[in-house]
């Protein structure tokens, strides 16, 4: 679906006279997420993951004043969600109020023009299931559920039965069970995909010009900035230097990442990683969109966002902030990346102060490994309240859920009859 899986990211500075306050409410949430008295995450509509984070500056003596952030991976448009949010969920109130200027959600139209202001759109987002909303994700689960409880119930007669005939009965016995299971047919959109590959061809045919014009300057700007690059020196094993948060990460089911770094000084750096995350987000949004980005699997959603430095100073500072909901423990996450997305990563973050040394925008970099994952600590921020609504699935789980459903009235050929018989 078109408006399914879509990201918001609010960022609006806090009030110091409110920050005690705020880190009180947002460990009071974070210890009972499902019960606290002051808000409740599973309140928010159409929501697939959300976090509240504490932005700060302490790096540079809090140059800049600290930011909360509001991260959301949800269905719908932004101001469709907003507006559904200050319906179902008024409590946000107890935490975006610590933001300056914030109006809450009883003075409707101040607060979606307050949120609209305040929000960043992402340079690159991608997910591992686009465009299915979250209801059907939970549906698809339940679904799943019932048709192996169902098979397991009836495994001696099934196993008499030719393949085309299970998935007969399983329908039928799923269609007489539980009335609140959604088993209407739902087509695939490969049509989506095949004129986004269209329409990316062509923007391409459109720009190649304008491309074979400034590749060149833009290229040797480039190596003279990265023969200015200093050298990280980071030597030793990856060390957590006090992160609170180390030891929740090494669930092997679902962690989370929030990274905030600063954009290398100067237009140039800015550019080019803007340039290279409009880049990845037309892939993400054409081409990586069956489960995998760059040849990893175990991403749910990510983004990144350029929060830009609106001080009239000399020399601003630009920042990188990366926000990841992702499968299995920090260091197998961190370990895919280099393994499979070096280059990629390379390319993004070799615009940002601190990473390790790279060659022609895509090389080294990331691929020294130690260097790579110490610095990805070193700008890591203890991310205050994360929930999940899908906390039992993988990204696998949750396409193999939406697969199988969506087949199950379908005339399937043999080796798709076979797979979806595997899932059961």
């Amino acid at each position: 679906m078109l408006a399914a899986t879509r990201a918001l990211t609010i960022f609006a500075e806090i009030d110091p006279a409110r920050r005690a306050s705020l880190d009180m409410r947002l460990a009071t949430i974070a210890g009972d997420l499902e019960h606290n008295a002051v808000f409740r995450p599973s309140s928010l509509p159409d929501t697939h993951f959300t976090r509240f984070v504490i932005i700060n500056d302490a790096d540079h003596d809090h140059e800049l004043p600290d930011l909360l952030a509001w991260e959301v991976n949800h269905d719908g448009s932004a101001s469709d969600y907003l507006a559904a949010v200050a319906r179902h969920a008024p409590a946000i109130d107890r935490v975006l109020e610590a933001c300056v200027g914030y109006p809450g959600t009883h003075q409707r139209d101040a607060w979606l023009a307050w949120m609209t202001a305040h929000r960043h759109r992402s340079a690159a987002f991608y997910t591992g299931y686009r465009g299915i909303p979250r209801r059907e994700v939970v549906n698809d689960r339940a679904v799943h559920d019932e048709l192996r409880r169902i098979a397991d119930r009836d495994r001696g007669t099934f196993e008499t039965l030719p393949p085309h005939e299970i998935q007969r009965r399983l329908r039928e016995a799923a269609k007489a069970g539980d009335p609140k299971l959604d088993l209407s047919p739902i087509p695939d959109e490969e049509w989506r995909w095949l004129l986004g590959k269209v329409a990316a061809i062509a923007a391409l045919v459109v720009l190649l010009p304008v491309l074979v014009v400034i590749i060149g300057p833009w290229y040797l700007m480039l190596r003279r900035h990265e023969r200015a690059d200093l050298d990280t020196g980071y030597t030793r094993p990856v060390h957590d230097n006090g992160f609170s948060k180390a030891e929740d990460e090494q669930d092997v089911r679902q962690n989370q990442l929030t990274h905030v770094v600063d954009i290398k000084p100067g237009v140039f750096r800015l550019f080019t990683v803007w340039a290279v995350l409009t880049a990845i987000d037309a892939l993400a949004t054409v081409i990586y969109v069956r489960g995998e980005l760059g040849g990893i699997s175990s991403i749910h959603f990510a983004r990144w966002v350029i929060v830009r430095d609106r001080r009239r100073v000399k020399e601003p500072r630009h920042r990188l902030v990366f926000f990841s909901n992702y499968d299995g423990s920090w260091e197998s996450y961190l370990g895919e990346f280099i393994d499979r997305a070096s280059t990629g990563l390379t390319a993004v973050w070799s615009n940002t102060v601190g990473f390790p040394r790279s060659k022609n925008l895509l090389w080294e970099g990331a691929s020294d490994e130690e260097a790579f994952k110490q610095w990805t600590r070193d700008h890591q921020q203890t991310t205050q309240v994360w929930w999940s609504g899908v906390p039992t699935s993988t990204v696998q789980n949750v396409r193999d859920d939406v697969w199988l459903r969506r087949r199950l009235d379908q005339t399937l050929d043999t080796e798709e009859m076979a797979r979806w018989l595997r899932l059961l």
